[in-house]
């Protein structure tokens, strides 16, 4: 677990930038894949139930979901492609999903009263599959919606970067020094974003929403959802005072004060990576996972609550 210098990701340079378009086309498909599956086994009943979010029922998180992948198929749209300016970052994104939180809230509220008729499940599923066949469409790369991904957790291809200028499978639009290495730029709703950055803010909304819904994540999109937190936190807390571990996926340097460069770092944070995202999130208080177990943290500067909720 390489151990990376927080203020190199203070503009979401990420570790995961370089990935192969495909692999995150397959991992943001089988996660999606996994909560319409989940979905479609809740009953009637369920939809119209609050859910773990206050305000929210599981209807209308379903429903967030779904415009989830919706945003996808609309970045892909022929009309849509073509923009200008500079190409947001995946960090750059979620930092900024605060400000549009409660316009996101309205639209899945919406969205639930109107397909009411039709029903969140076949809502959900049909989104989800439009999604996927326009990435197929673009990209000529399976999503894993049918066999599954078929990415181990330990393959290099499941995460680790790849040489500049692989292969992005048949018809694939990436391109050696392309936007962080992620293929062509859409336009997405927090601005342009290479394609790649993009599906990875929606492994990070299908590993978060999968959860808020008692689902799995599958363990790829686990660790492009804990990768990519953790570049948001050391984006938000600069620094190297603290060493922020979330095995076995990743670790950052993170919070201003004194630079430790050998031996034991007298500030360590460590959480499994469902803990962490949950954290992230704002769906589980610091104090409890300390309390509890689920965060381990160690030194005078190791207590993160004031940059808690990232979310």
């Amino acid at each position: 677990m390489q151990i990376v210098d927080g203020s190199r990701h203070s503009r979401g340079t990420a570790r995961d930038a370089a990935v192969d378009l495909p692999v995150l086309v397959a991992v943001v498909g089988e996660q999606w894949q996994r909560i319409v599956e989940a979905v479609d086994a809740l009953p009637d009943v369920a939809f119209a139930r609050p859910s773990v979010l206050p305000g929210w029922t599981v209807g209308g998180l379903v429903m967030h979901v779904a415009s989830s992948a919706t945003a996808v198929t609309e970045a892909l749209a022929p009309a849509a492609t073509a923009v200008g300016g500079g190409p947001v970052s995946a960090v750059e994104y979620l930092a900024g999903t605060g400000a549009r939180a409660e316009a996101i809230a309205d639209t899945a509220r919406a969205l639930s009263a109107s397909v009411a008729a039709t029903g969140p499940r076949s809502w959900l599923a049909a989104q989800v599959a439009a999604a996927c066949a326009a990435l197929e469409s673009r990209t000529g790369t399976g999503t894993g919606t049918g066999t599954g991904t078929g990415i181990g957790t330990d393959s290099p291809s499941a995460g680790a970067p790849t040489a500049a200028g692989a292969p992005g499978g048949t018809g694939s639009p990436v391109a050696a020094g392309g936007p962080a290495a992620g293929g062509e730029v859409v336009v997405t709703p927090g601005g342009p974003m290479a394609l790649g950055e993009f599906l990875r803010t929606r492994a990070v909304e299908a590993v978060v929403h999968g959860l808020d819904l008692g689902i799995e994540p599958s363990r790829p999109a686990l660790r492009v959802a804990a990768r990519l937190l953790a570049d948001l936190f050391a984006a938000r807390a600069p620094g190297h005072a603290v060493e922020l571990r979330v095995p076995p996926f990743t670790a950052v340097q993170i919070v201003d004060g004194p630079r430790h460069t050998r031996g034991t770092p007298p500030n360590v944070v460590e959480v499994g990576p469902v803990p962490f995202v949950q954290v992230c999130a704002g769906r589980l208080a610091w104090e409890d996972a300390v309390a509890d177990g689920r965060v381990r943290a160690s030194g005078e500067r190791s207590d993160l609550r004031g940059w808690l909720p990232l979310l």
